[in-house]
């Protein structure tokens, strides 16, 4: 079998390992990626174009300096790639009145002196025209907010990573990380690599790791939804917010939940709902659906966005990987000096990714990182005395 040397291995180059890849090769590191799917690929957790991104952020203000990091980020990914990336449109939530999530969101904006604003009423109705407004419905606006276009992001970090000098192995199943004297060797079906540093970020092929960490990894595909307009004049607007709708008031038999994006391709909005098909064991082979999944979006479409027409004219699968807590496993690997984890983002990781992957090199390659991800800590489903000296990745 082929042996392979480098400063870093990346295990899974999607949404994080292709921005850590960027960010260590920008470091002067050799580095060589793997993936058990090509590189970029179809079943990453960034399929389907775009993705979120919020500064009032409702799951808490502990991620404000990450996603303030992120947003620098990904404004200088933009700089090297000259491509637009984050598209700052503004984010209009709108919640039932007595939505338990709206003091998280409230108390994330205030805290961190972050700017929004909270309308309800005919003053909502006339600034948030597309969604209908119910007298029970608040909105919060926040002007940092908008999407990222997650596929061109990925393969940008990947270009600029390429011209630096990183490597990417595409197709191969990564097995195991074990030491090899001094540093590790990651163990594929093709080869073995021996670093010094290595990440673990396989996205929704996780399980294995997330399994040796205490905790299992929910694989939930998630099918998103492209919706015709009626009059493109309304949803075609540069100012049209990303916006979430959480329904969630007593009474109602089906919650709605679900969010969307302002057109891209100036014919159709991108709205999905936040509801999955069944749990799967891996993306390898993409699951089948019955196309009776739809119903509740084009019902949530057809009773929030009348100026939708309430049939998708595209559909894509996805999968995030889902831990009990929603809160991904992020840091050091306890007794494994020199390798980093990044799993179990819960739908959540996207917006942040950027900022992940610097923070991972911060921490292999400086010791340390000023933006606290203490919260993400690997070993909070361990043992408090728990050491590992290697890892199965499958």
């Amino acid at each position: 079998m082929t042996a392979l040397e480098t400063d870093v291995v990346i295990v899974g180059v999607g949404s994080v390992g292709s921005m850590a890849s960027w960010q260590f090769a920008s470091r002067g590191q050799r580095v060589i990626g793997v993936d058990r799917f090509s590189i970029p690929g179809p079943f990453s957790a960034y399929a389907g174009e775009s993705r979120l991104f919020r500064k009032v952020y409702a799951e808490g203000g502990h991620y404000t300096p990450l996603l303030q990091r992120s947003q620098d980020l990904w404004r200088d990914l933009e700089k090297i790639s000259g491509t637009r990336l984050l598209n700052t449109t503004g984010a209009v939530t709108i919640y039932d009145e007595h939505n338990p999530r709206l003091a998280s969101l409230l108390a994330a904006g205030k805290e961190n002196g972050l700017d929004y604003e909270f309308l309800r009423g005919d003053e909502a109705r006339t600034k948030y025209a597309e969604h209908v407004i119910r007298d029970t419905d608040v909105t919060i606006f926040d002007p940092e907010g908008g999407y990222l276009k997650s596929e061109r992001a990925v393969t940008a970090a990947l270009v600029e990573a390429t011209r630096l000098g990183a490597k990417f192995l595409g197709n191969r199943k990564a097995h195991s990380v074990e030491p090899y004297g001094d540093r590790y060797i990651v163990r594929t079906d093709q080869e073995e690599i021996i670093a010094s540093r290595v990440i673990i970020s396989q996205g929704n092929g996780a399980g294995a790791v997330c399994k040796e960490l205490g905790v299992h990894l929910s694989v939930l595909p998630q099918i998103l939804t492209w919706f015709p307009v009626v009059d493109p004049a309304a949803f075609c607007r540069e100012d049209m917010p990303v916006f979430l709708r959480r329904a969630e008031e007593d009474g109602r038999s089906d919650k709605a939940q679900f969010y969307g994006f302002p057109s891209a391709d100036g014919w159709t909005v991108k709205v999905v709902a936040s509801i999955f098909l069944d749990e799967v064991e891996s993306m390898e082979k993409p699951p089948t659906w019955d196309p009776q999944h739809l119903d509740t979006i084009r019902a949530w479409v057809r009773e929030f966005i009348p100026g939708l027409i309430p049939d998708p004219v595209r559909v894509a699968t996805c999968a995030d990987g889902h831990l009990p807590d929603t809160t991904a496993l992020f840091g050091g690997v306890p007794g494994m000096d020199g390798v980093v984890v990044a799993a179990g983002f819960s739908g959540h990781g996207f917006k942040m990714a950027s900022a992940l992957g610097a923070i991972a090199a911060d921490l292999l390659l400086d010791g340390t990182t000023a933006t606290d991800v203490s919260f993400m800590n690997p070993a909070r489903f361990l043992g408090p005395d728990t050491r590992l000296t290697s890892l199965a990745l499958s």
